[in-house]
Order: structure tokens, then sequence, then C-alpha cells
């Protein structure tokens, strides 16, 4: 099954081990970065009456779960794609570090989903084509999407978690920058183009990328590390050396990092 038949669908082995090989300080820093927010995941000590816990566990497992996406998505040449999981995992990091600031914008949070519930009845209730009608009347009632789409709760917004969170400047440099793959910009299209040696177009591409990753890779660490670091204040655990990973990834970034007993 070649890639002209399937795409990326087909077998990127090939691919797979040029990343490897490409970036194999990036990923032997991700993984043992990784390795220990798994094991953290399954060590937090959750109380089911405290909203804090809760969303705690669950926006640490959502975000550790996306940068795990982006890497598999990397590994089969895919960064545009990468990039848009990495803005969904930024969305609940920005939710995580709120909580760990600010306790007590748990329950709020919890309760925000009223409002994404009345955004949805809104939407459910404009539907046009008559198999969309049908297939929401026979599971819930007009009057209960009136209902919800007239409740008041409060909405928060992207750049507001952003803003409690304290990572102000990650919304508008990382969120920012990801955001033109998850919108399919003009500018990022352009990654589909061959541009000949005087600057024209001469050809369009859609195969694996494996040239220029390095940016989304520090991203994906970064992304991870920063949740290590909140689920680690927010339940007191000491299974991630946040501090150890912080040093291997500046060290990337200076391209000085020497991973000891990789294999």
């Amino acid at each position: 099954m070649s890639f002209l038949d399937q795409g990326f669908l087909s077998d990127l082995s090939e691919v797979r081990s040029a990343v490897h090989s490409r970036y194999a300080n990036y990923r032997i820093a991700f993984m043992r970065l990784n390795e220990q927010c798994m094991a953290a995941q399954y060590t937090l000590s959750i109380s089911a009456e405290q909203p804090r816990d809760l969303l705690g566990a669950a926006f640490f497992m959502r975000t550790i779960a996306s940068c795990q996406a982006a890497v598999i998505l990397l590994e089969h040449g895919l960064p545009a794609q990468a990039k848009t999981v990495l803005r969904s995992s930024l969305e609940s990091l920005f939710s995580l570090a709120a909580i760990e600031a600010k306790p007590e914008l748990a329950l709020s949070i919890a309760q925000s989903q009223d409002a994404n519930k009345r955004s949805l009845a809104d939407k459910m209730l404009r539907w046009e084509c008559e198999e969309l009608q049908a297939s929401r009347d026979s599971s819930i009632g007009e009057e209960e999407l009136l209902e919800l789409k007239l409740n008041n709760a409060s909405e928060f917004k992207t750049w507001a978690l952003a803003k409690e969170a304290g990572m102000t400047d990650w919304y508008l440099s990382c969120y920012a920058l990801l955001s033109q793959s998850a919108h399919a910009t003009v500018s990022d299209m352009t990654s589909h183009l061959v541009i000949d040696k005087d600057g024209n177009i001469s050809a369009f591409k859609s195969e694996p990328e494996v040239d220029g990753q390095e940016l989304v890779w520090a991203f994906t660490m970064q992304i991870q590390l920063r949740a290590a670091h909140a689920v680690t204040n927010m339940f007191g655990i000491n299974t991630i050396d946040v501090s150890v990973h912080e040093n291997a990834l500046r060290a990337l970034e200076r391209g000085s990092y020497k991973p000891c007993g990789a294999g």
C-alpha cells in the first residue's frame, strides 16, 4: 500500500524512523518526561467532592494525552496537524493552571458548562436541514433546548483562563502561533506549496514533512512540562522531577542536550 494510494494511512515506518533519527534528543527528553507524567496520573489522591481535584486531574490527563497525540502526528510527518492538537492542549492547560493558581475558580469553571450548553442549544435550534432537525427532535425536545438557551451561566473564554493562570504571554505567543494551523489560515497553507529558486509556485505537495519540526517538539515539551508543574503543586506529588526536565528543555534549546543512558 503506497502513499499515493492511501496517503497518511499507508505504512509510514520509514518516515517514523527518519523523525526518530532527526529529533532523537527531543524525543528522548519528551519520553522521559511523559513516563513520569503517566506514573503521576495514577498516584493522584482525588476527592470526588472537591471540584478542584476532579477538574485538575481531568485537565492534566487531557493535556498529556494531547501532547502524546502531537508526538504521534509528528512521527508521521504531520506537523500542521500536531500544532492543531497542541492548540487544544493549551486550552486544557490554561484551565489546569488557572485552578492551580486560584483554587476558588474550580467551581466557577465547572458551572460554566451551562454556558457551553447554551451555545450548543442555540446552534441546534437554528438547524435548517430536515434530517438534522429529525435527529435533534428524536433525542431532545425543543422545550428543553429553549430552557438551556435561556440560562445565564458565565462563560470562561480562553483568554480569561490564560489571564487567571498568569499565562498571557503563552496565549499571545504559543497559542497564537498554533492557531494558524488550527484555523487553516492562508499563511499556513503555504506549507503545501513548492517554491522554485525564482520564488514562483512550481507545484503542490501533500507528503510527510520531516524537516523543520524542532519548534513543534519544543512546544510539546513545554506544554507537558507546564502541566506537570501544575499538577505537582496541586496534589503535592513528587513523582515528576520538574527541575530536571526544565534543565533538559533549556539544554535542547541551546543544542547542548546530552541524554545519558539513551537506548
